[in-house]
């Protein structure tokens, strides 16, 4: 559906006489589309300033230093090798050396490139959130090349989120075996190695000071994230707390072993330690690589709060327990997650219990509150026909300060498990799911204000194709709900696919699709072979700002359900933005 205003149907007389304020909410785009192809808020704070994630960053630098430029493959596709070689690329061969570099992700012997960077926008201007991208002193700038997403901004201007380990290149000549005759002439060969030290790990930024959240226990690196903070900077997620056996310090300690191995075979001479012919860093790496991929198979995953003080010194950590609390001889693997936390002290988040079926015991996650010390189960009863169908029950989302918990719970409609929202009064022990968009929808709350305000998105029809989705704003107080498109101007040109977060000015961040020109991985606009631009759905970040005495518009509805840019379906882009909500979490967690 597309809504056009009333008015410009109706008269010219109408389109120029003098009109109240229109619509309840205005919208500002934020500074970041020259920053890359899709960018997804995911949090604001009381001076309107919002942290937001940049998919697919532009005019990535490329490192000289690792590229083949003797290459047959690079030769034969490169239209200036020389010039490209002095780093100076015209935009054909950019995008054939960052098709080449992506061809290696993962590779110790490549370059490596985020596929997500973070800034911290306000209306006019926007600053780089590193995380552990290191910075280049001789090229004056940063790598981009680790992966940063960043959750949640307090009124002090703590910035928190989650990153990967930086990346470094370690120059390394292979070993050669012993001469067999005096005159054999052996030939040295060098590479340059691109390593790690660690995974993922939680940090805070703080203007340009990036603290480390580590986890309780370390092996590996460990791994660490950051989901939220208070005003009192304690800083909610998860991370390792133990390790289930001696596996990967094993490893690790055969890293940097240098007793040469005997490979029983007397034909030949021995020369390589345990880690073969590789440097130790090399090693090290693969071995992080190969724990930050299964994190939960080598350790437990529990919430963890850590606290700063005001200058962003780390001063403690605690962890938090389980809903559960297993018998020694329990195999299964129990874990917890905070998600936010207010300023009471109180954090939500998330925890698993076993649930038995027939024959089979299995794990089902809850939403819970992580309160003195306990670990409460928001939503203990869940529907029968559920609980046999799905491994998620509930799922909290935020708590503000007035102890409302705002989260999701699976509930069972027409024989179908679907995700609705709910609002859970912690002082009176009374859960609230509202009516949203129809009986079917699948709904979901990003934040809850200190004014009961609730942001999230929904689903609001069905097709064969998929599900279209939309912003909502919910007023618990009122028990109002509504869709966003119905609270911005008819003839926005934004379509308000999630409202992401709000703050107590009723401010909201939230992402919005519009059409636009097409770029290329530089940031310039593509033309077509007319000279015109190439305009196809792009994603941004947008600022709602709401009008004072402000009114809902009449809107004309048109069915353009078949419209290219309308009708179809935006499971794609939710699917961007949860995985920046949620990067790595189903590798990692539950």
């Amino acid at each position: 559906m597309t809504k056009t205003r009333l008015a410009a149907a109706l008269s010219l007389a109408l389109m120029v006489a003098p009109i109240s304020q229109a619509a309840k909410y205005r919208i500002v785009e934020l500074p970041v589309a020259d920053e890359g192809r899709n960018n997804f808020p995911s949090a604001i704070n009381e001076d309107g300033n919002i942290t937001v994630n940049v998919k697919s960053p532009y005019n990535v630098p490329i490192d000289l230093d690792l590229i083949d430029f003797e290459s047959e493959q690079l030769i034969e596709v490169l239209t200036d090798i020389e010039s490209a070689r002095n780093g100076n690329f015209n935009s054909f061969d950019y995008e054939i050396l960052l098709a080449f570099i992506g061809s290696g992700d993962g590779s110790q012997f490549t370059q490596q490139i985020a596929n997500t960077i973070s800034f911290l926008a306000a209306e006019n201007e926007t600053s780089y959130i590193s995380g552990f991208d290191p910075w280049s002193e001789q090229d004056n700038k940063f790598y981009n090349s680790t992966t940063t997403v960043v959750k949640d901004i307090n009124d002090s201007g703590f910035t928190v989120g989650s990153g990967e380990g930086s990346y470094n290149k370690v120059d390394y000549t292979f070993k050669l075996p012993p001469p067999t005759t005096e005159d054999e002439v052996t030939v040295e060969v060098e590479a340059t190695f691109v390593v790690k030290e660690f995974g993922t790990k939680g940090f805070v930024s703080h203007g340009n000071t990036i603290i480390d959240l580590p986890a309780p226990s370390l092996i590996a690196g460990g791994f660490s994230e950051a989901n939220g903070i208070n005003e009192g900077n304690q800083v909610v997620g998860y991370g390792t707390t133990l390790f289930l056996s001696d596996t990967l310090q094993t490893e690790l300690t055969n890293c940097a072993s240098e007793d040469i191995v005997d490979d029983e075979n007397e034909a030949t001479v021995d020369y390589l330690p345990l880690r073969g012919n590789v440097p130790v860093e090399s090693c090290i790496s693969k071995v992080v690589s190969l724990f930050t991929n299964s994190v939960s198979t080598y350790a437990q995953l529990r919430g963890l709060v850590w606290q700063l003080d005001d200058q962003g010194n780390l001063l403690d950590t605690t962890v938090l327990g389980l809903l559960h609390e297993p018998e020694e001889d329990d195999t299964l693997k129990y874990s917890s997650q905070a998600v936010a936390i207010n300023d009471n002290g109180i954090a939500v988040g998330n925890s698993n219990i076993p649930h038995t079926l027939g024959t089979q015991t299995f794990l089902q996650n809850y939403a819970v509150i992580f309160h003195n010390g306990a670990v409460i189960n928001i939503t203990p009863d869940p529907d029968s026909d559920v609980q046999r169908t799905s491994s998620t029950i509930s799922s909290a989302k935020d708590i503000n300060n007035n102890n409302l918990v705002t989260g999701t719970q699976i509930k069972r409609v027409n024989g179908v498990n679907r995700t609705k929202f709910f609002v859970y009064d912690m002082n009176l022990s009374e859960l609230t799911l509202p009516t949203d968009f129809f009986l079917g929808s699948n709904s979901v709350p990003l934040d809850i204000n200190n004014n009961g305000l609730v942001v999230g998105y929904g689903e609001v029809d069905a097709s064969l194709t998929g599900r279209r989705t939309e912003g909502f704003l919910y007023d618990h107080t009122a028990k109002q709900f509504n869709a966003l498109s119905e609270l911005i101007s008819c003839d926005s040109p934004y379509k308000i696919v999630q409202a992401n977060a709000i703050n107590d000015k009723d401010e909201i961040a939230a992402t919005a699709l519009y059409r636009g020109p097409s770029r290329d991985s530089r940031g310039e606009v593509i033309l077509d072979s007319t000279g015109s631009e190439v305009i196809v759905d792009l994603v941004t970040a947008v600022k709602l700002v709401p009008i004072v005495g402000g009114e809902i518009e009449s809107c004309e509805v048109i069915d353009d359900i078949n419209r290219e840019r309308q009708g179809g379906s935006l499971t794609w882009i939710i699917g961007l933005s949860l995985l920046l909500v949620g990067w790595r979490r189903s590798k990692n967690t539950f």
